[in-house]
């Protein structure tokens, strides 16, 4: 879990820093501020507000200014912070993802951030992937929600592609040892119809403002230009999988292009190459969410998005016996 501590601490440790850089007139003996985290060494970037704090005279003068804004940044930061008997939040992501998917699906990932009584979620991902916009859109929700509570990805069938992708974006990976995981890579399929409107008679008459207005449309087929334009978007979507594979597992570019190949492993490879954390159930994700939130005995809720549009909880003891039915989260 991230700890506002960290950030309180970073933040009075750059004003220490900006204050000894720069030539104003205040002593920096005259404050006593320490943390147990230690020092920082790095003076950073320190230009910018030189001629702001050189306009101060006195410590008080700073005190009562500086200080005064930074003490209520530090309070709303601590506001934010998750009480130690929270619960577990359990969202299961399930089939292929579209941009219908995007608004359910992070509307709730959105609502657990805010919600203070959550103090940690599990992702049950059960998903062979979706389309890229769709999937990159969870993903930013997946990796924000991240940021302000642990959250754990759970895969206890299949996690491929797209699937994969909001995986990586929690804390860590558990999957059961013959789960699948991976599917690395991007695709896109055209499909070239000219044939078959000959055969059943169909005229297509197009008017547009540019040539490439409709590339990969099916009533033509692709043309060398419109195959190299396909290719670079792919590449850079591409590209993007692998960075969003490299910093959630912490693994270099070249280690993550060596498992590229829009090939699937299971659960226990998956965890041999550094692309899951460890093989087990959806009580191993569970556990792992209460042991780094610090959580002593918090309910499990499962949350489903039902056709009104309405969240239904139901409690961990009802479902426990039922992890392999499928929850959904529906358009």
């Amino acid at each position: 879990m991230k700890s506002n501590k960290k950030i309180i601490f970073l933040l009075f440790s750059t004003f220490i820093i900006l204050i000894a850089s720069t030539g104003c007139n205040i002593d920096l003996n005259d404050f006593d501020i320490s943390s147990e985290k230690g020092s920082v060494t790095s003076s950073g970037e320190v230009d910018i507000l030189k001629s702001k704090l050189s306009a101060y005279e006195s410590k008080e003068e700073f005190e009562n200014q500086e200080i005064k804004k930074l003490r209520e940044e530090l309070q709303r930061i601590e506001n934010q912070n998750v009480p130690i008997n929270g619960n577990i939040a359990v969202v299961r992501i399930f089939g292929v993802l579209d941009l219908e998917d995007v608004l359910p699906i992070t509307a709730e990932l959105r609502r657990l951030a805010q919600d203070n009584e959550v103090g940690g979620i599990v992702l049950w991902i059960d998903s062979p992937g979706g389309g890229v916009t769709a999937v990159s859109e969870i993903y930013d929700e997946v990796e924000r929600l991240s940021l302000r509570k642990p959250v754990v990805a759970y895969v206890g069938g299949i996690a491929a592609s797209g699937g994969y992708y909001l995986a990586v974006g929690a804390d860590k990976i558990v999957a059961k040892p013959d789960a699948i995981l991976g599917s690395i890579g991007v695709i896109y399929v055209y499909e070239d119809l000219t044939e078959y409107f000959e055969l059943f008679g169909i005229k297509i008459e197009v008017i547009k403002t540019g040539e490439d207005k409709d590339l990969g449309a099916p009533w033509r087929p692709l043309s060398n230009n419109d195959r190299e334009n396909i290719k670079q978007m792919v590449n850079e979507d591409f590209d993007k999988f692998v960075f969003v594979v490299s910093k959630g597992r912490n693994l270099t570019t070249e280690e993550v292009l060596k498992y590229s190949d829009g090939n699937v492993w299971s659960g226990t490879q998956a965890v041999s190459y550094k692309l899951a954390d460890r093989v087990g159930t959806l009580d191993t994700a569970i556990e792992e969410v209460k042991a780094t939130a610090g959580l002593k005995n918090p309910k499990i809720s499962f949350f489903q998005i039902a056709d009104d549009g309405t969240v239904s909880d139901m409690s961990y003891e009802y479902l426990r016996y039922q992890y392999e039915s499928t929850i959904r989260i529906q358009k």
